[in-house]
């Protein structure tokens, strides 16, 4: 548990180090006088749509869970556990995030092979529906046309992805010949346990299903960043919405591609790029609007993920808990020793 804390520890204090580099970029002087303008009300309904996207995030967690055969999760604990996921995900790559794994199997004795696919799939479907929200953003806005490579390499590789996952005997067979190398043969097992899950969410009625919840989740993010532009004096209209949905988008892609805690950094940077070749903010108008969406997008979810997880700790992260994660360590560890000796 405390590789896991230092993991979360690192991702915060990134976060920091980033948030005071655009604060000093961006001039301080300039985002306190923003700051004093900005009518402040606005955060609340940009906060509220931002529970919206989690709420519609984790009807598609809790329909993943059931899909993979983890049934009789109530909906108070599987709740926590996709909240507590929040401050998980600020670690490096979202190594942490497997600790959601790790929960439901001391709870409910759900396989962590079954489970990890779950939040593997959360990141695929919302991966599809940014591409998506990103296409049509720049299908509306007619100075854009450089993000189009991004798109389509993006999603070539998603579709490549899915595609290799429908074919069911291909993979079963190939996993048939990995399960008799020395080395990965020893993880079979549970490589094919990964995989059934897998396969059964990248099903094409179970992926449109997902993908639409990520796209009217990241839609909501869209109309947040949109809200705050406004509050920074941009004239409202179809035009500025689509631009928001651009930054937003991107950003989401640029943090997922870059492996950094929570998109630290790749994020940032990629929606103060986008408010200022594309919005035309000046460089504090932009870093400003990129604080107040960061906050909005990943340090809102840390700090509500972070009560709930206190909140429920002793459900949550009991003392079986450490012992679950024993075993699984131990295993990965003996299976390794193994492997050096063949």
């Amino acid at each position: 548990m405390r590789r896991y804390h230092r993991l979360i520890i690192t991702g915060i204090i990134f976060g920091l180090l980033v948030f005071i580099f655009i604060t000093l970029i961006s001039d301080v002087n300039q985002i306190t006088r923003y700051a004093e303008a900005f009518p402040w009300w606005l955060m609340l309904p940009i906060l509220g749509l931002r529970m919206v996207n989690w709420m519609l995030r984790f009807f598609k967690w809790h329909f993943y869970l059931n899909l993979v055969g983890v049934k009789g999760v109530s909906y108070r604990d599987s709740a926590a556990i996709f909240v507590t996921g929040f401050p998980l995900s600020a670690s490096p790559g979202k190594a942490a995030e497997v600790l959601k794994s790790f929960i439901l199997e001391n709870l409910y004795g759900a396989p962590v092979a079954a489970t990890l696919p779950v939040v593997a799939a959360e990141r695929l479907s919302d991966g599809v529906a940014v591409l998506v929200l990103t296409a049509w953003a720049i299908l509306n806005l007619s100075d854009v046309g450089q993000y189009w490579p991004a798109v389509l390499i993006s999603g070539g590789l998603i579709a490549a992805l899915i595609l290799l996952l429908q074919f069911r005997r291909l993979c079963i067979t190939l996993l048939d010949w990995l399960s008799r190398l020395p080395v990965i043969g020893k993880f079979a097992h549970h490589i094919e346990v990964f995989y059934e899950s897998s396969y059964k969410m990248v099903l094409l009625p179970n992926m449109l299903l997902a993908a639409g919840l990520g796209l009217l989740a990241n839609v909501l993010d869209g109309v947040g960043v949109y809200l705050i532009l406004i509050g920074l004096g941009q004239p409202p209209g179809n035009e500025l919405f689509f631009k928001a949905l651009l930054a937003i988008s991107l950003s989401v892609i640029a943090g997922s591609v870059s492996g950094s805690p929570g998109g630290i950094g790749a994020s940032d940077l990629t929606i103060g790029g986008v408010l200022i070749s594309v919005v035309g903010l000046d460089r504090g108008q932009a870093g400003f609007a990129t604080l107040l969406a960061r906050f909005v997008q990943l340090w809102w979810g840390v700090l509500v993920g972070s009560v709930v997880a206190f909140l429920y700790r002793k459900r949550l992260f009991p003392p079986s808990l450490e012992h679950v994660i024993d075993l699984e360590t131990q295993a990965g560890h003996t299976a390794s020793e193994d492997a050096q000796l063949a």
